[in-house]
């Protein structure tokens, strides 16, 4: 078996930010995006996207391509992949005809998807002891994902998480996803929380902390759509190599 590392201290460089965390009321409740922040999970669904094309006799997409596509939600993705752009049927003459097809798509594409997706999804670096870590801490814990409930909660179940999981909301619980801030009010609504922070990987997750008045972490090498973490505008709170210093991070914070 191969020991993993954890970091003993936190970077310098954490510390302007560790001080704005510390501006904040303390979190009750930690909410976590899931693909590409808790899981690698794009093989699972580019062998989804690439069998619902070849069922529908359409050309294949590339692994890159669906992972820059990936994040708002599955009924956007199939769109992206059928059309081969990000921007889907936008500006296109016959885009009602094209969004029909697309809907009708849509059951084929969830029933293969729950099928593999946990063929190769596997936890990032950090991630099974951050859900523990809060957990243990007596924080509310809780996935808010643009992904189907029902493979999310498929995913949880095979990752051995559900023990560290109070709370599961998926891209269909509501009606709407991030980056509308809905989702993560409903997460500390069922956690019974007032305050929470919001860890992910990409603009959906910003955006929605933002609008939730939340304090926002994210992850680098998630699936920001192809973009660096850098670029995100608005800015999150602190970005992380990966979720592994998230326990001395908290230390840092509750503890501070």
């Amino acid at each position: 078996m191969t020991r993993v590392s954890h970091p003993t201290h936190l970077p310098e460089v954490h510390a302007a930010a560790i001080a704005r965390l510390r501006g904040h009321v303390a979190p009750e409740a930690v909410l976590f995006d899931l693909d590409g922040t808790l899981v690698d999970s794009v093989q699972d669904i580019f062998v989804a996207v690439n069998e619902l094309l070849r069922e529908l006799g359409l050309p294949v997409r590339t692994r890159d391509e669906v992972a820059t596509w990936v994040g708002n939600g599955a009924r956007t993705l199939v769109e992206r992949a059928i059309a081969g752009r990000f921007s889907g049927f936008a500006g296109e003459p016959d885009a009602r005809e094209r969004h029909a097809f697309v809907d009708a798509a849509m059951p084929r594409f969830r029933a293969i998807y729950e099928r593999v997706c946990v063929d190769h999804t596997v936890p990032l670096a950090g991630a099974t002891a951050a859900l523990a870590d809060a957990q243990r801490r007596g924080l509310g814990v809780a996935i808010v994902t643009n992904k189907p409930l029902a493979p999310t909660e498929r995913i949880v179940d095979a990752l051995g998480w559900r023990a560290h999981v109070s709370v599961v909301i998926g891209g269909d619980s509501m009606p709407v996803r991030k980056p509308d801030p809905a989702p993560l009010f409903e997460a500390l609504r069922r956690l019974d929380a007032q305050h929470g922070w919001m860890v992910g990987d990409s603009a959906n997750d910003v955006g929605a902390a933002k609008a939730a008045r939340m304090p926002s972490l994210v992850v680098r090498g998630g699936y920001n759509h192809g973009q660096p973490v850098e670029s995100l505008d608005p800015a999150p709170d602190l970005i992380l190599d990966s979720l592994e210093p998230l326990p001395l991070l908290l230390d840092s914070v509750l503890d501070g």
